[in-house]
């Protein structure tokens, strides 16, 4: 992802106060208080070098900030009002960290040249930061800094890493999509997904996913964003937005309930979870449709970004041997279907979707294609299980009944769909007798 350059403004002393934020993103309205009139602050003139125009560049000013280990950033703003300024947590990554307060410092009346044809009002803005367990965690195991006293979490995290990475990424020769998947894999047979834990807690992300072995989405997002960060060279960001289930309850005041879920106070929506993995496509068009906050990654494997969403990839019950790949390795076109988000502030996934399938030869691009490919597997042995995508086709009990040729011993298989436009996923189960 592209990275802008932020300005560092110089200044003798800040005048003006800033509310602390209610809770993780919420809202944070300055207060001005003038002690005197000596407390003048002085910076560099704002120019179109030192200037930010857009919440994006700000927010990948922020970001990279955070990822520094810094605590706070001022820079001059342009065509950003103050309301803009309270929101700035929303969709952005609390990876790192999450901003908290902010303090106006300056205005700049009628400034020429910033932006092309017309003059602006220019703000000197200092933002403050709350670093997250995750920051401590890396610089601990990247760079070799101890864990500062204090902060509790952050250590179990950091004693707990290891013995993971251990179990994961155990050949060194391994592609960036097997590392990848080996963490994926891990998480989801590790971590039950648990929608009690607290929206504020640090039980709501790595923490809870790695040390207590149950959180919410963005455990799971943090959890695989740790993990490659710490112990591979891939890119991999966390994407914040919303996401559909068809399975929740309707609101129960459809007149005074809002269009989106409420938000929580980490600033998301309340998490959701699709139980059985989620459908791309509900079959059911007349259920209830309800989006809520959500977290998922993007990752960068063989030069192109994939989305992967680990939670809708973990059934609830955390059943052995159940989980999903259907939301791994993804473009933003599949991803859309049920998941929605600022696509302004991450990566563009649009090269080859359903990579799972694909990589691992389980793609078929219709149905003689998937009958062949799958007589082939219950040829060489008695398969149980098996993942597999079919393009344009849709598995019955008729035209499955090819398995009972190969295999006579099979007593039952069941079978689950999950779907895209003409894609379809299926997860089969076969018992023998």
């Amino acid at each position: 992802m592209k990275k802008e350059v932020f300005f560092r403004g110089r200044y003798i002393a800040v005048i003006l106060a800033a509310i602390i934020a209610a809770a993780g993103f919420s809202a944070c309205t300055p207060v001005r208080q003038l002690s005197n009139a000596a407390d003048v602050i002085t910076q560099d003139f704002p120019t179109a070098d030192n200037t930010l125009t857009s919440m994006l560049q700000i927010k990948n000013a922020m970001y990279d900030a955070m990822s520094n280990g810094e605590t706070e950033m001022t820079f001059n703003i342009a065509d950003i009002d103050e309301n803009e300024l309270m929101h700035i947590g929303d969709n952005m990554s609390s990876f790192w960290g999450k901003p908290v307060k902010f303090s106006v410092n300056n205005l700049f009346k009628s400034v020429d040249g910033i932006v092309p044809g017309r003059t602006v009002d220019i703000r000197n803005v200092t933002n403050y930061f709350e670093l997250s367990s995750n920051y401590y965690v890396y610089d601990f195991i990247k760079n070799g800094v101890p864990v500062p006293d204090g902060m509790t979490y952050a250590k179990q995290i950091a004693d707990k890493l290891p013995g993971i990475a251990a179990e994961i990424f155990t050949d060194p020769s391994a592609s960036d999509f097997d590392k990848t998947l080996a963490a994926h894999d891990w998480l989801i047979t590790h971590i039950e997904y648990d929608d009690s834990t607290p929206g504020i807690s640090e039980e709501n992300g790595s923490y809870g996913a790695l040390v207590l072995g149950r959180t919410m989405c963005q455990g799971y997002a943090q959890s695989l964003e740790l993990l490659l960060k710490c112990y591979t060279d891939i890119e991999i960001v966390q994407i914040v937005g919303e996401a559909l289930n068809v399975n929740d309850p309707p609101p129960a005041d459809p007149e005074t309930a809002p269009a989106d879920s409420e938000t929580a106070p980490d600033g998301t929506a309340a998490d959701t979870q699709n139980s059985g993995g989620g459908d791309a496509a509900p079959a059911d068009q007349s259920a209830p449709q309800v989006w809520g906050g959500h977290a998922w990654n993007a990752v960068k494997l063989d030069g192109a970004w994939y989305q992967i969403d680990t939670t809708f990839n973990d059934p609830r019950g955390n059943t052995e041997g159940s989980l999903s790949h259907f939301y791994f390795g993804q473009t933003d076109d599949v991803m859309s279907a049920n998941h929605r988000w600022e696509k302004d502030f991450f990566p563009v996934s649009d090269t080859e979707n359903f990579l799972f399938f694909r990589n691992k030869g389980l793609f078929a691009e219709n149905w003689d294609a998937f009958q062949s490919m799958f007589s082939d597997m219950l040829a060489e042995s008695p398969l149980t299980s098996i993942e597999i995508a079919i393009q344009g086709a849709k598995i019955d009990e008729n035209n499955i009944q090819f398995i009972y040729k190969i295999r006579p011993e099979i007593e039952e298989f069941r079978w689950s769909e999950q779907e895209w436009n003409d894609i379809c996923v299926n997860s089969i189960e076969l018992v023998y007798s």
